[in-house]
């Protein structure tokens, strides 16, 4: 898929192609720079398509994701020191974006964070210029220059797969000033929103904070979008917040909420009954480790789709957020997806395999004989846990096995065997 048209503004409502669009999906913050597989470094490729698969599959029409912007001060940033921009960092960003459109994904790219993580923040640039207060991110001449920098760069950008400008890419559907500038001066908004939009009038401009929408910025004319995180998921503050907005003639988005407690059901459908909610992305999502199971990150909010066999109830709001992203733009909930084979990384006494969009359960079978079988059941339709990888109780290490495995959606629907793995004795 192609996306050849740029999402618009008219007063509080986005379209595209003259009709009102509305979405929903995931944030993705570490598609251009991650920290949760062996310290900080560019995801993998399969990582990166394995997310952004599982968010089409999960009905994303919209994705945000923090580093393919807000990327500064570490060795593999896109500004790894002040004013060097890293051509592989920026490589990396390309092949997210690129990946993205061609699944029909629009991408929502912040600049900067408020915090300061491993992929740097406002204290990156005030630390630049020896400054020991990260609020002169706002007022220092020097640090609001290099940050008109880092922003000069993306826009002007020549993706390497794609041959376009990010300015001139609709895959983009919005620049953020930053990720909760929960402090940001009005003046700085409009300034930095002005900016922008002096250099790429086609793309839409947010911001936003965490907790509360940011009334004061209501006025700011370049501004576009006005982005509100909610932690937990509030229905009653979704529809003040929106309506609020869209009495300025702005748009409103929920950027992030958080999805594991609170009354979800109702979060979501006020969402998708109110008109002046343009968009809601839930926090956040994690695809398929390289080697086995998910990628493990611990703030409480990770999303391991279909979910990971053990909590129903987690499983069954993860299911809600896929209903909840075809409900938003007016699809009908169309059926699971059929897995694709996995495939055998490891199987050794303990079995690896790299996991499936969609799958809920994996059976796995074993040969002594050859390649052809008889097969033996090990695990038969097995949660996608995360104890992996899992352990062959019957293996014998001096025999000669021969493994294959299956994945099942939670319709109980069978994908294709993976290839056999042959796993030579030891000993």
């Amino acid at each position: 898929m192609i996306l050849t048209d740029f999402v618009t503004r008219s007063g509080s409502r986005l379209l595209l192609n003259g009709k009102p669009f509305r979405f929903a999906g995931p944030n993705i913050y570490w598609l251009g720079l991650d920290e949760n597989v062996g310290g900080v470094d560019w995801p993998s490729e399969f990582r990166v398509l394995n997310a952004l698969d599982t968010a089409a599959e999960m009905g994303a029409t919209v994705i945000r994701s923090h580093t393919l912007g807000a990327s500064c001060g570490h060795s593999k940033s896109i500004q790894p020191e002040r004013g060097m921009f890293q051509e592989e960092a920026l490589r990396r960003v390309d092949f997210a974006i690129h990946e993205a459109g061609m699944r029909g994904l629009r991408v929502i790219i912040p600049f900067v964070c408020n915090w300061h993580y491993y992929h740097g923040g406002r204290a990156t640039y005030t630390g630049w210029h020896g400054l020991d207060d990260p609020n002169a991110f706002y007022t220092h001449p020097g640090v609001i220059e290099d940050f008109k920098r880092h922003i000069a760069v993306l826009l002007n950008r020549v993706n390497s797969y794609n041959g376009k400008r990010y300015k001139d890419d609709p895959v983009i559907l919005a620049w953020e000033l930053g990720n909760e500038l929960n402090d940001a001066p009005v003046a700085w908004v409009a300034e930095i929103a002005g900016y922008i939009k002096s250099t790429d009038p086609r793309h839409l401009v947010a911001h936003g904070r965490q907790f509360k929408l940011d009334g004061d910025k209501l006025d700011v004319t370049k501004l576009d979008i006005l982005d509100v995180h909610y932690y937990p998921a509030d229905a009653d503050e979704l529809r003040r917040d929106a309506g609020r907005v869209a009495e300025a003639d702005k748009v409103y988005m929920a950027g992030e909420f958080g999805w594991p407690e609170g009354d979800l059901t109702s979060f979501l459908e006020t969402a998708e009954n109110t008109e002046a909610v343009a968009g809601t992305l839930f926090w956040s999502l994690f695809g398929h480790h390289d080697t086995c199971g998910y990628v493990q990150h611990f703030d409480g909010f990770s999303v391991h789709y279909p979910g990971n066999g053990v909590n129903a109830d987690l499983a069954q709001r993860v299911s809600s957020l896929r209903a909840h992203a075809y409900r938003m733009t007016g699809r009908e909930v169309p059926p699971l997806k059929i897995p694709e084979p996995p495939r055998i990384t490891q199987a050794f006494g303990t079995i690896a395999f790299r996991g499936v969009v969609g799958a809920a359960f994996y059976s796995v079978e074993k040969s002594i004989t050859g390649a052809e079988g008889p097969w033996t059941i090990v695990y038969d339709r097995r949660p996608a846990d995360h104890d992996m990888p899992w352990t062959d109780p019957t293996r014998a290490q001096t025999i000669r096995t021969w493994y294959r495995v299956k994945a099942i959606n939670p319709a109980g629907i069978e994908g294709p065997y993976s290839d056999v793995y042959e796993s030579a004795p030891r000993g």
